[in-house]
């Protein structure tokens, strides 16, 4: 497990992002690497899928010869991303939450 200044070194000098998992709920270690816009590959099982990715950052869970192709071409072929992650900011979270909680208790929604 690692984080803070030792995780900001990692994902700052990375130049890819490989999440071959073949299960998981959202991924927030792909989220976290996506705010650095670091290129990405994960595999395609459905979580993954929540957060929308380009075709090519994705391969077949369990293909381990796809998997290993689009490595070596993210390395060939390095890019720097800039991706939509306003969803996943947690002040805008917590404002949808609360606007729930308001609706449910009959009260106005506070902007």
């Amino acid at each position: 497990f690692i984080k803070g200044k030792k995780l900001h070194a990692l994902l700052t000098h990375a130049r890819c992002f490989v999440l071959p998992s073949s299960h998981e709920g959202l991924p927030i270690a792909l989220l976290e690497a996506m705010s650095y816009g670091l290129d990405v590959l994960v595999s395609d099982i459905p979580a993954s899928h929540l957060v929308d990715l380009p075709a090519d950052d994705y391969f077949s869970k369990g293909d381990y010869e796809e998997l290993a192709r689009k490595i070596e071409r993210k390395l060939k072929y390095p890019r720097q991303q800039k991706y939509e992650l306003e969803a996943y900011d947690w002040t805008a979270i917590v404002k949808r939450l609360a606007a729930v909680y308001d609706k449910l208790n009959g009260r106005k929604q506070v902007p």
